[in-house]
Formats: structure tokens, C-alpha cells, sequence
């Protein structure tokens, strides 16, 4: 028979005696504006895990083991945060809490069908800078290599443009500060589709719509890409770039009172090392190079006024030669050499609260020296004088 022990008996008691006398019983209310109990409210000890939830009259109960100075925290989705310090010692508190409303005002949401907006502007319906341009899967860099990812825009691999719901590439035009661009595009080979001559960095806007656009453009158009240079620069700046495929260098310099600015770029890139390691399914006798340059002024005439100017050379050539899909054991030859420059003046003014001015004038020129021939196998220029059939 075992026999009681009186003393781990009594320090069994003043360990739960001490414990329970460790403990706050903090209890109360939680109401609204009106002075209604509000459910659900999450009520806690900050950086503890001692809390509790309010019932449907408002009503919350928890044991806590904190002592000193604390806050007590009350949360309601539509309420705004509260905060209050309490100092549980032991015993219980009773508190009554009201919450103040928060309200949340909702911006509009303007709904354009089948229009995407990427520029600077505060109500833009999306947003493109150039680093989500040239950082978009699959368009290389390439304006309008990252608006055919858009819906209502077709992936047409042996051709360049923007071909928008059915239409053809002739149907989509392309404007920059106002002004209509011909040959936005480098001229087009067979069966090869061109990227555009512009890089994404000079420009601030990009709009496109595969559903509607302003009446400023007219021409019937399936749609338009609006494209918006950008102002001046925040600070001068130089670049230069070397890469096994392409050289690069400009700079843009800023005058001293920030009314001004002015720039050069130029680069040039040749593919031969590229198509050496991916073979290439034409036989190039001219591998693809570039000559790339471009120039561009800004003044600023008043708070509101700018004046731009933007000029653009290049100079490019390649050929190949492919299977004739028309004779059979010939193929097809082809060679161009490109040379366009293009320029482009714009001023833009407000007058006043209501009234705004905008000027422009563009300039393009574009030549190209093509040279198509058929050839035998042995790569030899060859003239078919008739065709011969058997029935």
C-alpha cells in the first residue's frame, strides 16, 4: 500500500494555484458606428497567438498568459484597423471597442473593346513599356513582334505587318507624333517576314487598336499603331554595346537648363556568325547586315509647347537562293540592297484650357536594288524561254 505524500500534494497545488493567477480573462465588445455588435471580428494580442473571435452579438472572450504593456488589435474586412494598449496582470478586463468604417473609393473602369493602350498616360487601359517590348516571349525585340501576342492580332510567319482580324498587312498603318511612316518595315524578301526599323526605347507611348481608333487617321483602316517619341531625357547619357553579332554606341546630352536636348546613335549588326552555328533553310551567297543610324532634337518652346525632330538612315543588303517551287531542279535567286532614311518634325502646343495645336510633317524615302534570277544546279543563271507539257 502506498502511502500519500502530503508535500508533492501541496506543491502541485501553488503550481496551478500560480498558474491560473498567471492568466488575464480579457472579455468585451466589439461595435459598429451604430452601436450593433459586429461578427467575425478578429481580436488579438499583437505579436502573440493569444486572440479570440467575436460572436453574433459582438461579444469576444480569451485567456492570455502576456504580461506588461500590450496592444490589443481588432481587424473586420470593411473596418478600419484598430489598436489599443492593455496590461494584463492577472484577473480580467473588460473592454468595449468601436470600430470606425473605412471607405474605399473604386476608380472607374472604362471597358474599350479591342483596344490595348500602352503609354504614359494615368488612364492608359494597359500598360507596354520598351523593357516589356523587348522582354516579351517570342517578338525579339520587336514593336510589332509584341502586338501580335495581343489578341485580334494574327501570327503570320513569311510576312511582315500587323494583320488584325483577317485583314492584310496594307490595312494597318503606322503613325509616330501624328504622321503617317511608309516602310516602317524592312523591305520585304520572300517568304521571310521583317522586323521594323525602329527601336522601343525611342518612344514614351504605344497605342494600338484591333477595334476602333480615332477618326484623326482615317483611311478606312482595320486598325493603327500610334507610336509617341519620347520628350527629353532626364540626364545626358552615353551607350556602348559590343557583342559577337552587333556594335552599337550613341549618346544624348541634355542642355544645362533642361529646355533642350540632342542625339546620336548609330549600330551595325551581321549575322554571318549566327547563321555559321544555326543553319539557315535558304543558302545565303549574302549574309543579312545592317547599318543602322539616327539623329534626334528637342526644344522646349513654352510649359506646354515642344518641338521634335527625328531623322533615320539605314543601309542594309543580303540573297540567298531557294528550291523553286514553279521548275523543278532549279531554284530561285534573290538579292536586294536597301537603303531608306526617314525624317520627322512635330510641334505640339496648347493654347489655353480647351485648345490644343499639333503640327507635323514627315519625310521617308526608300530604295531598293532587287536582283531575282532562276538558277541550275550548278548555281548557274539560267533564262527560261517556254514551258513544255505532255497530255
Amino acid at each position: 500500500m502506498q502511502r500519500f505524500k502530503p508535500g508533492i500534494f501541496i506543491l502541485t497545488l501553488l503550481a496551478l494555484l500560480h498558474e491560473v493567477n498567471a492568466q488575464t480573462i480579457i472579455r468585451g465588445v466589439v461595435k459598429n458606428p451604430k452601436g450593433k455588435g459586429l461578427y467575425g471580428v478578429s481580436i488579438s494580442i499583437k505579436d502573440s497567438y493569444d486572440g479570440s473571435t467575436t460572436d453574433s452579438t459582438g461579444s469576444f472572450s480569451f485567456t492570455t498568459t502576456e504580461k506588461g504593456e500590450r496592444v490589443l488589435t481588432a481587424s473586420s474586412v470593411g473596418f478600419k484597423p484598430y489598436e489599443m494598449p492593455v496590461n494584463p496582470a492577472g484577473g480580467s478586463l473588460n473592454l468595449t471597442i468601436n470600430l470606425k468604417e473605412e471607405i474605399t473609393e473604386l476608380d472607374a473602369v472604362t471597358i474599350s473593346a479591342g483596344t490595348f493602350e500602352a503609354s504614359d498616360r494615368k488612364r492608359a487601359t494597359a500598360v507596354l513599356d520598351p523593357i516589356d517590348i523587348v522582354t516579351t516571349a517570342s517578338a525579339n525585340g520587336d514593336i510589332t513582334g509584341a502586338l501580335k501576342t495581343l489578341p485580334g492580332a494574327q501570327q503570320v510567319g513569311e510576312s511582315e505587318g500587323l494583320f488584325v482580324r483577317g485583314g492584310t498587312a496594307a490595312e494597318t498603318k503606322t503613325f509616330i507624333d501624328g504622321t503617317l511612316v511608309n516602310n516602317f518595315f524592312y523591305s520585304s524578301v520572300p517568304n521571310i517576314a521583317q522586323f521594323s526599323r525602329f527601336s522601343p526605347f525611342i518612344f514614351k507611348g504605344t497605342v494600338f487598336s484591333t477595334g476602333g481608333y480615332s477618326a484623326l487617321y482615317g483611311q478606312a483602316l482595320s486598325s493603327a499603331l500610334i507610336l509617341e517619341s519620347i520628350d527629353l531625357p532626364e540626364r545626358s547619357a552615353a551607350n556602348i554595346g559590343i557583342s559577337v553579332l552587333s556594335l552599337n554606341a550613341g549618346f544624348q546630352q541634355l542642355s544645362k537648363n533642361k529646355n533642350s536636348s540632342w542625339g546620336l546613335n548609330y549600330g551595325y549588326t551581321d549575322l554571318s556568325l549566327a547563321f555559321a552555328v544555326m543553319k539557315q533553310k535558304q543558302d545565303y551567297s549574302k549574309v543579312p547586315a545592317f547599318h543602322n543610324a539616327d539623329a534626334n532634337f528637342r526644344f522646349k518652346t513654352s510649359k506646354t509647347g515642344m518641338l521634335k525632330y527625328y531623322g533615320y538612315f539605314s543601309a542594309n543588303k543580303l540573297g540567298f537562293t531557294t528550291n523553286s517551287i514553279d521548275s523543278l531542279n532549279y531554284l530561285d535567286k534573290f538579292a536586294i540592297s536597301n537603303t531608306n532614311h526617314y525624317h520627322n518634325l512635330a510641334w505640339r502646343e496648347n493654347i489655353g484650357r480647351k485648345w490644343k495645336i499639333n503640327i507635323g510633317m514627315s519625310y521617308t524615302n526608300n530604295q531598293d536594288d532587287i536582283n531575282s534570277s532562276m538558277q541550275d544546279n550548278d548555281e548557274k543563271d539560267v533564262l527560261l524561254t517556254g514551258l513544255e507539257g505532255k497530255t
